[in-house]
């Protein structure tokens, strides 16, 4: 038992060990990423530019703007979350039925922060209401 745990337990800390973090340059970013933010940012807005490996997960991104701005990106440089601070995100960003979604039913309110994993989205009104949606941007429900 003893060393079944011991064995875990090193399996554990060598997958932590193999995961890193590092600083790198914008032109370091994969160019979808640096398309991604001079198209609704600008260039000269990025404070940091973070890269992180992962043993199983592979490479992500994460950027960080003058104004709080935080977007991270995926190995190929597709955007996975947009935080905006209080900010609204990008209109162009969000699939048409989110917007619709929200417009609808809370008026008044913008997305202040979108992410979008392989099977949903989630987004954050300026009101502090979470909402998830499906891949297919479909409202699921309210997130607590």
């Amino acid at each position: 038992m003893m060393k079944s745990f011991m064995t875990v337990t090193l399996l554990v800390m060598a997958v932590v060990a193999v995961a890193q973090e590092k600083i790198i340059t914008f032109t370091q970013l994969p160019k979808k990423a640096q398309v991604f933010v001079t198209t609704y940012y600008a260039a000269d807005q990025v404070t940091l530019v973070k890269e992180e490996s992962e043993f199983l997960a592979g490479k992500s991104y994460e950027v960080k703007l003058k104004d709080g701005v935080k977007l991270e990106f995926d190995s190929k440089g597709e955007w996975t979350e947009v935080d905006a601070e209080l900010k609204a995100v990008p209109l162009k960003i969000v699939p048409a039925s989110i917007l619709e979604y929200v417009k609808k039913s809370f008026p008044n309110n913008e997305i202040v922060q979108i992410s979008r994993k392989s099977r949903k989205y989630e987004v954050e009104l300026t009101n502090g209401v979470d909402l998830e949606f499906n891949k297919k941007g479909q409202f699921v429900r309210i997130d607590d």
